[in-house]
């Protein structure tokens, strides 16, 4: 392919991405659920890729065909309908398979876990220290297991640690979509590679010679 041609492939593929990454940075905003967000981004955001991929793919066919095309505007009508025939755009086409998204722990469970944690051992310690009797044991277990839950849910739901889960949900996603765009970036260069390599061939075998 030509460098005016690998240039506009670049900057698609650029834009494409830029794109990707603004449609993914609404499931980061402060406004956004996080919880949401992390149940929907892990399959969401490669069904997200593979279709920017395949697009992608689409616009390289393109313009690899019109490189051929005109590399092919002194040669024989015979020799045009036979590259036709060869159906170029249909037998380079490869699988893409879009790598999953995987997520850190959630740092609200974290928070929630801690809290939760400290809480449980202050009530165990007070009740081991003032309850004697068995009912006031069982009472103050129940009270013990209520405030936990409860210590876990206040921290869990707090906007300290809904902001440190969103920050690496963030942190993620970028990773991902960078990740994502080296991945497609190499896959595009194999089809184009694949694509050049059989019009060479069928360029011998018409006695042309050459690449586009």
């Amino acid at each position: 392919m030509n460098r005016r041609m690998t240039a506009r492939i670049a900057d698609d593929m650029r834009e494409e991405f830029r794109k990707l990454r603004s449609e993914l940075g609404h499931y980061m905003e402060p406004e956004a659920d996080v919880g949401q967000a992390r149940r929907i981004l892990p399959t969401h955001a490669p069904t997200m890729v593979l279709a920017r991929a395949q697009l992608l793919l689409d616009t390289l066919l393109n313009y690899l065909m019109e490189d051929a095309e005109e590399a092919l505007t002194d040669a024989p009508t015979g020799v045009q309908v036979k590259f036709y025939e060869l159906d170029l755009r249909k037998s380079v086409r490869k699988t893409f398979a879009p790598e999953s998204l995987e997520l850190s722990l959630d740092a609200r469970l974290v928070a929630g876990g801690v809290a939760a944690g400290a809480t449980a051992m202050a009530g165990g310690l007070a009740t081991t220290l003032f309850l004697f009797g068995l009912i006031s044991r069982i009472a103050g277990g129940a009270v013990t297991l209520i405030a936990t839950a409860l210590a876990f849910k206040l921290a869990y739901d707090c906007r300290v640690a809904t902001d440190w889960t969103r920050e690496r949900l963030k942190k993620d996603v970028d990773g991902y979509v960078i990740r994502a765009e080296q991945q497609t970036s190499s896959w595009l260069a194999s089809v184009e590679e694949f694509f050049v390599t059989e019009f060479g061939k069928f360029r011998d075998d018409e006695g042309m010679g050459g690449t586009p």
